[in-house]
């Protein structure tokens, strides 16, 4: 058996492994003391016992007690993290300095575990001169293995000037330190896994590399050399100027292309694609993930492709040779962006030619949702929609149209005059006069060929009294030819029948309101003049006759004559805001606010009330003045006689004059552009929001009539008077907090 310390050791490419578990202690003196050891690692020592449990490490010969690794010990105890590194130390005084790898894991804060694996003394290089002096970069390498012998890394062991200079690092940094301590996280680059590739298979790697910095192109060859590799870089620069023209094409093309060199397993299994020349366009950066992606793989940067199936593509073109065009979506967000690709097997590898057509696919798109919309249209119109081209004669006189286009709905339309098998797919390509005979000798002929002759639209609605239909053409010019819209009006000329009957009944009616208010106003209100009259005569000339109850039911019989003349006055004023047509003349509201507070002086004295009036000053509008008069009264009879007891009306009259837009509700368009909002608040009794709406309704009243007199009808007036001016009005309020009336009028 060899160990680490055997004579034979030039014999043997491996020594085994030596592994010691070191626990720290500061007892008597600071010191690592081997807790635990391989069997390799106790028969390695010669001259020391059997067993070197609780050997102090600095009591043991070198490579143990080396200065070296006790630094090591130390860094990795105050670290905590795990170390690698390349140790070298005398073994025996007749031996050459021999080399190990050590690895240092660190089991909690006092405990290590040293692993060392001693390295076939390297040979002497008897061409150092001719590697040193020849024209091309020349590193050698030996692999760095884990515990279970897999490649974790590289330590350079041999390089040139040129080498380094290439690599762009000391050669003392080169030969010092492994690539992973050179490179921050080394297996994300493609060369790592080349060159375990190359150690592992033992087959050889080539790409041309081109280093800008430098102005270089190298041809890099990879081998397999002992544990490790042997990497050269020849200057083909010279050859590559041929190829610069080349590249300046591919830069300038709006596509992007790119070569991609194939990466196989041991198997020869394709697994990967390495990324290598090709132009890198600023319009594709955002679907690049880094600037550059030169020297990485494929799946590590669109990892993707192996599951949408175009990784799989692009293994097919490289094994069969033939190319591959299709197309990629990428989406980002809410962003979609196609692109047109096209794949072809080149050397050992495939090129690759992407060009973004999002704006040529997004206009094919429109255009196909365009003659989805249109094909929807036509096939859910409720009217027929032909499309007819004119046939001329020789003499060039219009005799006849086909029929370019008809939709589904031509078949319900026209099967009543063709019979009940008819199709409007039978309809493409024929002629009006092989569908419909007689159709030159009718009306709708004649405006077919108006229309193509003048150029101007024709609308024409024509009575079918034989089958009770009536149906409505528009006929307008299409391209060389017309576009017939047959639209079944048969229910409108119904409902046309009806409209006439209902507005004859309705003015019949108006005539009996009408009747009915000359009724009221005189046949009824004659009577109740009378009543009123003798029974104010009993009480004034004849009260002594009467006692107190005869006098009390006299009494209610005024007050019952009174309110029902109030009542039959309302509705009469209501009867003739319904039936009669107001004239709309110039209205000045602030001239006929002030007359409303004339007419309302004794109530406002009386209830000591105040009233203000802020905001813009009242304009004027076209209007009915009696109207217009009725609402702004039995706005503010309201807000003075609805008061909470003992306390006088305080009343607010605010003016605005306001656009469309600010309008709280939408209303029915009728041009005005600017609008009057007059509202009159109150701190009297309001009332609950739960009859904002009924207040408004006749007749309808919310306090007994024994609180506040009147007959329900004044709000209904508001209202009616409101509507006859095309405006709007709102109510809001909360019981015992005061009600806000606010009256939109528009201005012309």
């Amino acid at each position: 058996m060899t160990s680490l310390f055997s004579p034979d050791i030039h014999q043997t490419a491996f020594a085994r492994k030596a592994m010691l578990v070191l626990e720290f202690s500061q007892q008597p003196k600071p010191r690592f003391t081997v807790r635990q050891a391989t069997m390799v690692g106790q028969a390695l020592v010669n001259g020391f016992p059997a067993s070197l449990i609780g050997a102090a490490l600095d009591d043991l010969p070198l490579p143990f007690s080396s200065p070296e690794l006790t630094r090591h010990l130390y860094k990795t105890l105050q670290l905590g993290i795990s170390t690698q590194f390349l140790l070298e130390e005398p073994c025996l005084p007749a031996i050459s300095p021999c080399r190990y790898t050590c690895q240092l894991i660190q089991i909690d804060a006092q405990q290590l575990v040293l692993s060392m694996d001693l390295l076939e003394p390297e040979k002497p290089l008897s061409l150092e001169n001719v590697v040193e002096t020849m024209p091309a970069g020349l590193i050698v390498f030996r692999a760095i293995r884990d515990d279970d012998q897999a490649i974790v890394d590289f330590q350079a062991i041999l390089c040139n000037q040129f080498g380094a200079d290439v690599v762009g690092q000391s050669r003392e940094v080169i030969l010092t330190q492994p690539i992973s301590q050179r490179y921050e996280n080394m297996k994300e680059y493609a060369f790592f896994h080349q060159y375990v590739a190359v150690v592992e298979t033992g087959q050889p790697h080539h790409q041309l590399l081109h280093l800008p910095t430098l102005n270089l192109w190298l041809d890099v060859s990879v081998v397999k050399y002992g544990d490790g590799m042997l990497v050269s870089f020849q200057d083909v620069t010279v050859g590559q100027q041929t190829a610069s023209l080349l590249t300046s094409v591919i830069n300038s093309s709006p596509a992007a292309v790119r070569y991609y060199e194939t990466i196989r397993d041991a198997s020869g299994q394709i697994i990967d694609f390495l990324t290598s020349t090709g132009n890198e366009l600023e319009a594709y950066r955002s679907f690049r993930p880094y600037p550059s992606t030169v020297g990485r793989r494929m799946l590590d940067l669109y990892p993707q492709l192996k599951t949408t199936g175009t990784f799989a593509r692009y293994v097919a073109v490289v094994e069969s040779g033939t190319s591959d065009r299709f197309e990629i979506i990428h989406q980002t967000g809410s962003q979609t962006t196609w692109f047109d690709c096209t794949a072809v097997a080149h050397g050992n590898g495939f090129v690759l030619t992407t060009l973004d057509i999002t704006p040529l696919k997004r206009l094919q798109l429109d255009q196909q949702r365009q003659a989805e919309l249109l094909t929807g249209v036509l096939d859910s119109s409720a009217s027929s929609i032909i499309v007819l081209d004119p046939l001329y004669d020789e003499d060039r006189q219009l005799t006849d149209f086909k029929v370019s286009l008809a939709n589904p709905a031509t078949e319900t339309l026209f099967a009543r005059f063709v019979g009940p098998d008819f199709r409007h797919e039978a309809m493409q390509n024929q002629t009006m006069r092989t569908l419909f005979p007689a159709v030159r000798e009718r009306d709708l002929f004649r405006a077919l060929v108006a229309v193509v002759e003048t150029g101007q639209p024709i609308h024409q609605s024509i009575d079918y009294p034989q089958m009770r239909i009536a149906y409505d053409y528009a006929i307008t010019p299409f391209q060389t030819g017309v576009l017939m819209i047959t639209t079944d009006i048969t229910p409108i000329r119904a409902y046309q029948q009806q409209l006439e009957a209902n507005n004859a009944a309705l003015s019949r009616s108006n005539e009996y309101l009408q009747q009915f208010a000359y009724v009221a106003s005189h046949d009824l209100q004659e009577p109740l003049r009378k009543i009123y009259s003798f029974g104010d005569l009993l009480l004034k000339q004849y009260t002594d006759l009467f006692d107190d109850t005869g006098r009390d039911l006299l009494q209610r019989m005024q007050n019952a004559a009174m309110r029902m003349q109030t009542l039959v006055k309302d509705l009469l004023d209501y009867s003739r805001l319904t039936t009669m047509e107001a004239s709309f003349d110039p209205v000045s509201l602030q001239t006929l606010l002030q007359d409303t507070f004339d007419d309302l002086e004794t109530t406002i004295r009386e209830t000591n009330a105040t009233i203000k009036v802020n905001g813009d000053e009242l304009p004027t509008l076209p209007g009915d003045k009696t109207q217009l008069r009725q609402l702004l009264q039995n706005l503010l009879a309201n807000a003075l006689k609805f008061t909470k007891p003992g306390q006088p009306p305080q009343v607010r009259i605010t003016v605005e004059l306001l656009r469309p837009d600010q309008l709280p509700q939408p209303v029915h368009p009728i041009g005005s552009r600017q609008w009057v909002s007059l509202q009159v608040a109150d701190q009297g009794i309001g009332f609950d929001e739960a009859y904002q709406e009924r207040i408004f309704d006749l007749f309808h009243r919310l306090h007994g009539r024994s609180k506040y007199t009147g007959t329900g009808i004044g709000l209904a007036v508001v209202k009616k008077v409101v509507e006859n001016h095309h405006g709007l009005i709102t109510a809001h309020s909360q019981s015992g907090a005061g009600a806000t009336f606010t009256v939109y009028l528009p201005l012309a």
